[in-house]
């Protein structure tokens, strides 16, 4: 017997319950006329090994929601069928899926991490994801004036209002069943009306929007890039799939290690009247109480207490209190999730958004990987190779000052790059004259990356330590040994102002700039390139066979794993698929063995033997 449709809030769309053998026929005689189908999970949580509950199969009109752990047989289907994909957050999906595949095939048995990448490279390969399309149409946030990449957010808008009924329902029907809006994926019964009718909703959600979508993307130019951006995110997915090993002993150390430094540092601030080292008012009265003069003030009126403003003030309240929200962020935002998603399986499976942010750039979450701070290797240190093999880094030399190089053709950088000298101490040797005295190579540096970013003369002075006035003569008289760079930053910058607020890189992707903040354009266009450059190099070690040694994804560095025997070797041939020319520009990439931990380079001489 059929098992009643559920109607939706959606127009002419119904979800059909999948749970006796006449629902399952009739799904099947349905997929039979079908080339195209949209697909999603529903999960306990948002975790790599939180719980697959759902799986819905959907058209534009009809959902089909199978209980997860009863339909092996579906799931094959979905992987080696012959019909493309629509999902919107596609990685997540195809990981759900991969990992449903392995314990199936694997009967509960461990499932070797290298053959689960491979079942989610698979499901990757054959998908098309919403959210990816719907960022190469418009990149930007909501807080920046876009829509935002969220599927109901975007259905609401391109598809019409009401599409988020179902959402709302769900959370009331939480709370009618007594359950906290955080654990309610994981507790609610799996065939209760109001969240199968939710569950089945998104898919039908999804293959809308890509109808809308699709045509977009077409009509922009954007068909190969968006093509492009599903080959990285398939690398991508399956690397999180494979995960990275953590030796859990050191993880352990360090954690409490951690905690020891967070109360002693906590036990310090407190003398100075610090009881709380959270609470800007208390750590700005205790600075102010010795004496220390304070700039810097937020917008409702309060001193400034961030990061930014502490380190640069040289006291030990500032030291202390800075010490101990370092030793808390790591403890809670890196080493405790490496534990806590080690001691499962033994490794960290931290996932990459392979369009990050509005230029395309990367970001990692799931723990944040891409934010470790270079001063503290501890965490790194955490992360280890397989049995057999070592952690080699490779790293793209200097790439966003390459690329503003060749975009603005400015002559004088590029014969710095071609030549292969430093290019700082060249940009110091034309601001400052042969001779120059050795600190102002670092000022040179920063006013190059302010010129990329579009800083101020507050801004390079803040970060540098000398006086506005002379942070001023710095940036006037880089323009004045730079005239093509600077005279390329105003020309875009008065051509976005004029031309529609959009900046395009040499892939079609589309930069759009919020009006009355045009110089931002030269940061994005800059930032955007490097990042295509970065992606092709992914994709390009993938065709060369390579991909499933590729552990992680760091701003513009490859973490990767290699046989002990020839690290080396191997890291001369990524650096080689890395490397390349953009016009007159050489584009250079740098390896180095980081052997049996990724924190081994970081680590200070007396800790790398102990």
């Amino acid at each position: 017997m059929r098992t009643a449709p559920i109607s939706t809030p959606v127009d002419g769309a119904f979800v059909h319950p999948v749970r006796t053998d006449d629902d399952l026929a009739a799904f099947h005689r349905w997929m039979d006329c079908r080339h195209i189908i949209a697909v999603d999970t529903e999960t306990s949580g948002l975790s790599f090994q939180a719980e697959a509950r759902l799986i819905q199969v959907s058209d534009a009109t009809a959902a089909w929601v199978f209980d997860a752990q009863r339909h092996p047989l579906v799931v094959d289907e979905l992987a080696n069928g012959e019909f493309t994909m629509i999902c919107h957050n596609a990685a997540f999906d195809a990981i759900v899926l991969g990992r449903l595949l392995a314990d199936y095939h694997g009967e509960g048995l461990p499932y070797p991490p290298v053959v689960l990448g491979r079942e989610v490279e698979n499901l990757m390969s054959r998908m098309i994801d919403t959210q990816v399309l719907a960022h190469l149409v418009d990149p930007r946030p909501k807080e920046d004036g876009g829509r935002g990449h969220a599927l109901k957010v975007l259905a609401d808008h391109y598809l019409g209002a009401g599409s988020v009924d179902s959402q709302d329902a769900l959370k009331v029907r939480f709370r009618e069943l007594g359950i906290s809006a955080k654990d309610g994926f994981a507790e609610v019964p799996i065939w209760d009306e109001v969240y199968v009718r939710y569950s089945g909703v998104d898919p039908i959600l999804t293959f809308r929007l890509y109808e809308v979508l699709a045509p977009m993307v077409d009509e922009l130019g954007l068909t190969k890039l968006a093509a492009f951006e599903q080959e990285v995110a398939t690398v991508c997915a399956a690397m999180t799939a494979r995960g990275i090993r953590v030796d859990l002993d050191h993880a352990r150390a360090t954690l409490a290690h951690l905690a020891e430094e967070r109360v002693a540092a906590e036990r310090e601030a407190s003398i100075y009247g610090v009881h709380n080292v959270h609470s800007p008012a208390q750590v700005a009265e205790a600075l102010l109480v010795r004496g220390v003069e304070l700039t810097e003030r937020t917008e409702a009126g309060a001193w400034k207490m961030d990061k930014a403003v502490l380190s640069g003030i040289d006291d030990p309240v500032a030291r202390a209190v800075q010490k101990a929200k370092a030793a808390s962020k790591a403890a809670s935002s890196w080493i405790t999730p490496l534990i806590e998603q080690a001691e499962v399986d033994g490794r960290v499976h931290a996932r990459v958004r392979t369009v990050g942010a509005r230029t395309g750039r990367m970001s990692v979450h799931g723990p944040g990987l891409q934010q470790l701070p270079t001063t503290d290797w501890r965490v790194r240190r955490c992360l280890v190779p397989d049995e057999w093999q070592s952690i080699v880094l490779c790293d793209y030399n200097q790439l966003e000052p390459r690329v503003i190089a060749y975009l603005a053709d400015e002559q004088n950088l590029i014969t710095a790059f071609r030549d292969g000298v430093d290019v700082y101490s060249a940009i110091a040797e034309r601001l400052y004259g042969v001779g120059f005295p050795t600190e102002k190579r670092a000022l040179a540096k920063q006013a190059l990356l302010a010129k990329i970013y579009q800083a101020g003369p507050k801004r390079l002075a803040a970060q540098t330590g000398v006086t506005e006035v002379v942070a001023t003569q710095t940036m006037n008289a880089f323009d004045r040994a730079y005239p093509r760079l600077a005279r390329w930053s105003k020309r875009l910058i008065e051509t976005c102002k004029f031309n529609g607020q959009v900046v395009t890189t040499a892939s079609g992707r589309r930069l759009p700039v919020t009006r009355g903040t045009e110089y931002r354009a030269v940061n994005h266009l800059t930032q955007a390139t490097a990042a295509d450059i970065f992606k092709g190099s992914i994709v390009n070690l993938a065709r060369a066979g390579h991909a499933e040694r590729l552990l992680m994804v760091v701003h513009d560095e490859l973490v990767l794993q290699a046989d002990e025997q020839v690290a080396g070797e191997f890291g001369e041939i990524v650096t080689d698929v890395m490397s390349g020319v953009l016009g007159e520009v050489p584009i250079s990439a740098l390896a180095k063995v980081a052997g049996p931990s990724w924190g081994h380079p970081y680590m200070p001489v007396e800790f790398v033997n102990a």
